[in-house]
């Protein structure tokens, strides 16, 4: 776990390519991958592998701010980000890919702008 939080303050994405048939502990090794956005990926062996496809292209280094109307303030978020340490709402995106999913709640911050019709 400690080298997953050194590679999220590097800004390293590690993806993990594993090509064994024999018993390998990546239990152990997952939580790298998981945690700075990066993927897993075990083979059996080489013959039926889909590696060339499964290496793909990255952005490196995004930065996503959210905006809302007054009425909403943004609450949890989810995905593969760290929060800025200086501005509010601005997330930076370790690696993202055509796979990347990100999601937030929001929270009513005040009723104004909303009408009861």
């Amino acid at each position: 776990m400690l080298q997953a939080a050194v590679a999220v303050q590097a800004g390293v994405c590690v993806d993990i390519f594993a090509v064994t048939n024999e018993y390998t502990d990546l239990a152990s090794l997952k939580f790298i991958s998981i945690e700075s956005g990066g993927s897993l990926f075990l083979y059996a062996n080489t013959d039926d592998s889909t590696l060339p496809q499964d290496i793909r292209p990255y952005a490196f280094t995004c930065v996503l701010r959210l905006r809302t109307s007054t009425e909403f303030k943004p609450g949890h978020s989810y995905g593969h980000f760290f929060p800025d340490p200086q501005y509010e709402n601005v997330q930076h995106i370790i690696c993202c890919d055509f796979f990347a999913t990100y999601a937030y709640d929001f929270d009513f911050a005040n009723n104004v702008g909303f009408y009861r019709y």
